[in-house]
């Protein structure tokens, strides 16, 4: 097996956890839904339309799906009114479960029984290298001045592969702020202000204060299960097995060893003075729990994590220790292009165009139809009809718009905390600082540099949680698991990536 397809796996396979930690959902999805020719949409408010459907064509839309998504046809049927009157085209959407999304829409892309897809679970590199995506240069540059305003260069620039557009974003956020988490009653108790909190020094301070007053629960916890925190300063490179890295949120432009890079010593050197003095807990390893739901449950007083623009849990607050910032890969982890089989681009491009831009097609393909599927407050958010959850909506997209197209304009559900969400979330993303490395491609097809690589993730795994949970000692370790990694071959390896950025940088 190549280092390219090892490297590709393990990226996909972490891709899904960082965007469930970013805002996604999980749960069992009912996952087809499917829409038929424009008429009239029952309880959708809007009247049947007039234009004859007959010669359009219809343009065969594949999204993946978290929750019950039963009542999609009627959906459908409401956006194809829209796309009559306004594009002459139609749509069928199918909606595929998330846990069947990578076998169902390979399947798909082997012929041109799908146009507009989303790319997801794997790297956009392997769909291009599978040659299933269309280059969308041309129409990018014909698009509306809207579209064109919706995406920064380098957010566009992060779905280009060799310089060429084969994707485009969706809206969720590319970075993230690292923060600790507290219980809110305790903080207060204790006397502290979250916002007054932006250090490690003062962290500890606060975790110490803590550990006295509160002997009898667990001062800080992973982030989830053995995870100490999903990612800090430090980057893979589109490789989150770490295996050369970047430090400084990806500003540096050299490639080092994990076990080198000076934030992440720094890092271990606070977790392990922690975990000697009874902060941590002691089966960190073995953990199965989130954080969170161990603040909640009283269990625990603190715990890092990784975040967008949302409110904190109920119960907890946050002190943002880094400001958000946007790993190299994160912004092509998941995108939506045009099928390179597909029998109408011309279409399929309008229709994806339409998913970006048409503030009365998103909201009715995120939130379903309004006084069905929601109500809309006076705020401008929506909310679901009473006793309605996410959980058991019969169209239940509200809470996972990450995985559409986009939401610009579309009332936020209240679970995802103000109304002004989509704006903010906008905001969010064009302000993160983004990572030198963004738009990286490691081509090692002929390198043959397989068996280095391998031995280098088994000392990765032997070490990484560990230092990162405090339970090894940083001042021995990192220089043992460094030699390690150099018997690997990590010195091939780093060779390689730093050769790859060094042309990504112009260099």
């Amino acid at each position: 097996m190549k280092l390219k397809r090892v490297m590709g796996w393990l990226l996909a396979s972490a891709m899904i956890v960082s965007l469930a930690a970013c805002g996604g959902g999980s749960g069992s999805s009912d996952t087809s839904g499917s829409g038929g020719t424009a008429g009239s949409s029952a309880d959708s408010g809007s009247s049947a339309s007039s234009v004859d459907t007959g010669d359009m064509v219809t343009v065969q839309v594949a999204m993946p799906s978290f929750y019950d998504m039963t009542d999609a046809p009627m959906v459908n049927e409401a956006i194809n009114e829209i796309l009559a009157e306004r594009y002459g085209i139609q749509c069928q959407i199918t909606f595929i479960s998330s846990g069947s999304w990578t076998q169902q829409s390979n399947l798909l892309l082997t012929s041109d029984e799908v146009d507009v897809i989303c790319y997801y679970t794997l790297p956009l590199t392997t769909y291009v290298s599978n040659g299933q995506c269309l280059p969308l240069d041309d129409y990018v540059a014909s698009a509306s001045d809207k579209f064109k305003s919706l995406f920064t260069e380098e957010q566009m620039n992060g779905c280009k592969i060799d310089g060429v557009q084969y994707a485009i974003p969706n809206l969720r956020n590319y970075g993230s702020q690292y923060v600790v988490f507290f219980d809110e009653a305790k903080l207060a108790e204790l006397g502290y202000n979250p916002d007054e909190i932006t250090t490690m020094d003062q962290v500890e301070e606060v975790l110490y204060a803590a550990h006295e007053a509160y002997p009898d629960i667990y001062t800080v916890v992973p982030q989830s299960a053995s995870t100490f925190c999903n990612l800090w300063t430090w980057e893979g490179l589109g490789d989150n097995a770490m295996i050369g890295v970047l430090g400084n949120c990806g500003q540096d432009e050299t490639v080092v060893d994990i076990f080198e890079c000076e934030d992440f010593i720094e890092f271990c050197n606070y977790t392990h003075q922690w975990y000697t003095d009874g902060l941590i807990m002691g089966d960190a390893l073995s953990n199965q729990e989130s954080g969170t739901t161990m603040i909640q449950n009283g269990a625990a007083f603190a715990s890092f994590s990784n975040r967008a623009n949302e409110v904190p849990p109920a119960g907890l607050t946050q002190s943002v220790l880094v400001q958000n910032w946007t790993p190299s890969a994160n912004i092509s982890a998941l995108t939506y292009g045009i099928n390179a089989l597909s029998s109408h681009p011309d279409e399929a491009w309008t229709m994806l165009e339409a998913l970006y831009t048409d503030t009365d097609i998103m909201t009715l393909l995120i939130d379903g139809i309004q006084d069905v599927h929601y109500v809309l407050n006076d705020d401008g958010s929506a909310s679901y009809p009473e006793g309605v959850t996410a959980t058991t909506s019969t169209y239940g997209n509200a809470t996972t718009y990450w995985a559409m197209p986009y939401a610009e304009g579309v009332p936020p559900i209240t679970d995802l905390g103000s109304p002004t969400f989509f704006d903010d979330l906008i905001e969010f993303n064009n302000e993160s600082l983004i990572s030198k490395g963004t738009g990286f491609i490691l081509d090692t097809d002929a390198l043959g540099v397989t068996d280095q690589y391998t031995a280098c993730q088994n000392v990765v795994d032997k070490y990484y949680d560990g230092l990162m949970n405090g339970v090894l000692d940083p001042d021995t370790v990192m220089a043992q698991a460094h030699q390690e990694m150099i018997d690997a071959g990590i010195e091939d390896i780093i060779a390689v990536k730093q050769a790859a950025l060094d042309e990504l940088l112009g260099k």
